[in-house]
């Protein structure tokens, strides 16, 4: 249950991604308050892939391989994005909800020597989504005023 109880508040936050999504057309991606900060594009883009990237490090992927996936997964279009989203959710989804409890405590170790549980790898996809959600969230109030979209 506590599997499912994470996915739950993972697809929340997808699901407020996808509300500010709707929001977005092509003027906005390029907007960048602060020079040295990610701008809506770079961060929108790293909501999108960052599931399917946690989920290839918890499998075991190396640096190269990760290299690899931000290439083939770099998107050109906010409707992109929205559909790159929504497959990591989903397969999210189909990798978590059929692994048996004993598969959730397996420790991994990524390329750079961090060690997790399954389990806790799905926390923390959870945890540095909800961070970057919010990171967006910030840069369409700056950009567009109350943009009304509950986050909790």
């Amino acid at each position: 249950m506590y599997v499912e109880n994470v996915i739950h508040q993972l697809s929340f936050s997808v699901d407020c991604v996808l509300e500010m999504i709707d929001l977005i057309d092509d003027q906005d991606l390029n907007f960048r308050p602060v020079d040295d900060k990610k701008s809506i594009e770079e961060v929108l883009q790293h909501l999108c892939e960052l599931i399917g990237a946690d989920l290839e490090i918890m499998s075991g992927a190396n640096q190269e391989e990760m290299a690899n996936y931000y290439k083939a997964v770099k998107c050109k279009t906010v409707d992109g994005m929205r559909g790159l989203l929504l497959k990591n959710l989903f397969q999210i989804k189909e990798t978590y909800l059929n692994m048996k409890e004993d598969d959730l405590f397996v420790k991994v170790t990524s390329y750079w020597g961090l060690e997790y549980s399954r389990f806790e790898w799905l926390v923390e996809i959870l945890v540095h989504f909800t961070h970057h959600r919010a990171q967006l969230h910030m840069l369409l109030v700056q950009k567009k005023g109350n943009i009304n979209i509950t986050l909790f």
